[in-house]
């Protein structure tokens, strides 16, 4: 599992243990409703977030490839080498009673359900044997021990997924 984050959180790491999800680090201050959907969830499923957002995570055996980077670009949007030196990739170990795993593609639908429609919707929390948008992952938390290692967020390489072609 891997995730994505702002190179400030190894400083949280460091000295409280743990990273944590905050409120005011929200990427767009109007998901918090949809966000609580998730938290909500969680609280279900005896994942405890006191009362902080989850942490979101990715699923993949292996993360040293360009699929880190298209994930990443399309949610950070980085286009300059500063913006790409901001964030670091948190490669992790998470026992599988700690997390909440769903469908991406249903979560972004019904975000936009909640958050352009303006209409009630209930999220469908199962997961499809190959979900073609990919499994998000909601850990209430990550102990500095899930962490395997970091390493810098590096941008998409088109020659990277020429050479995965060859191999075939």
């Amino acid at each position: 599992m891997w995730t994505v984050q702002d190179r400030a959180v190894l400083d949280s790491l460091e000295t409280d243990g743990e990273l944590t999800g905050d409120w005011a680090r929200l990427p767009v201050s109007s998901y918090r409703p949809v966000y609580e959907e998730m938290v909500a969830e969680m609280a279900r499923r005896g994942l405890d977030c006191r009362g902080r957002p989850p942490v979101w995570a990715w699923l993949g055996p292996d993360t040293r490839d360009n699929a880190v980077a298209v994930t990443a670009e399309a949610l950070l949007c980085p286009e300059t080498d500063e913006e790409y030196a901001r964030y670091i990739i948190l490669d992790l170990d998470v026992p599988d009673e700690r997390v909440l795993l769903s469908s991406y593609g249903r979560w972004n639908d019904f975000m936009e359900a909640i958050l352009l429609g303006g209409r009630q919707t209930t999220m469908d929390w199962s997961i499809d044997r190959e979900e073609l948008a990919g499994v998000q992952a909601c850990l209430p938390r990550v102990p500095a021990r899930y962490v395997l290692g970091t390493r810098p967020l590096e941008p998409f390489d088109p020659e990277k997924e020429e050479d995965e072609d060859d191999d075939f």
